[in-house]
């Protein structure tokens, strides 16, 4: 995925993997820092001290050592540490990874700079579950969804995502419904759900041309489950909403 030509200051960065979400948020926090005319550059002194995790204008956040939850203490902190202006750079840039181990009170903290910050200020949540973030955080950043890795995915993952992806683009309503309901029986999680529309997504994308008319309507669905967080209720929320909004 390319880096956005105009950077804004809060993104949500989800999908692929967990290396691929770190590497772009690497390059994003270059581009931020960089000190090129052509961002990010990889060869000035920002960049390299970004590569180096040494620049003094970058934090990273993450769960304190033997914690599971990023607290509301470490975005507090986060907070008093924006309004300090940058050391040498241009911005200060905060990588909150995994955004989605913040509890509801630390989300809830980090609103405040999310919306009103500085604007030298810049946010990179990274998450392998959006839908666990609350929505009011996530309306406020701007979604950066990187493609699965299908060199890295199981074979079984991506069979099954390209065999849905079919059904869903030439199956009548009632093979499509049959499906869905096997597929919620099967009791996914928010993350393996998410994982496996993700890749019906991918496949998807390449084959428009083939399915004009429902393949665009399919990515529009699809999409909407990702905006509006419906892999957090649970599955069957998420497949009713695609069954409903594929068929209306």
């Amino acid at each position: 995925m390319n880096i956005p030509e105009i950077l804004s200051h809060a993104y949500l960065i989800s999908g692929g993997s967990e290396e691929s979400r770190d590497a772009f948020a690497l390059r994003m926090t270059e581009a931020y820092l960089c000190e090129q005319e052509n961002a990010p550059c990889g060869r000035c002194r920002s960049c390299r001290k970004v590569a180096g995790k040494s620049h003094p204008d970058v934090t990273y956040v993450s769960p304190a050592e033997g914690k599971q939850e990023i607290s509301v203490e470490q975005i507090r902190t986060l907070r008093s540490d924006v309004y300090i202006r940058p050391n040498e750079g241009k911005r200060k840039v905060y990588v909150i990874h995994p955004a989605d181990s913040m509890n509801s009170a630390a989300q809830n903290a980090l609103l405040k700079v999310l919306e009103d910050g500085p604007a030298y200020a810049a946010f990179l949540l990274l998450t392998g579950a959006p839908g666990q973030l609350l929505d009011t955080v996530r309306s406020r950043c701007e979604a950066l969804v990187l493609p699965p890795e299908e060199d890295a995915a199981d074979p079984k993952k991506l069979e099954k995502a390209r065999a849905l992806a079919r059904l869903l683009l030439e199956g009548d309503e009632l093979s499509v419904a049959e499906a869905l309901v096997a597929l919620e029986l099967e009791k996914p999680n928010a993350a393996s759900l998410a994982e496996l529309l993700l890749l019906v997504e991918q496949w998807v994308t390449p084959h428009l041309s083939e399915y004009p008319r429902r393949g665009v309507r399919l990515l529009t669905v699809l999409k909407q489950c990702r905006d509006n967080n419906v892999y957090h209720p649970g599955p069957g929320h998420t497949l009713g909403r695609l069954m409903a909004e594929l068929f209306r």
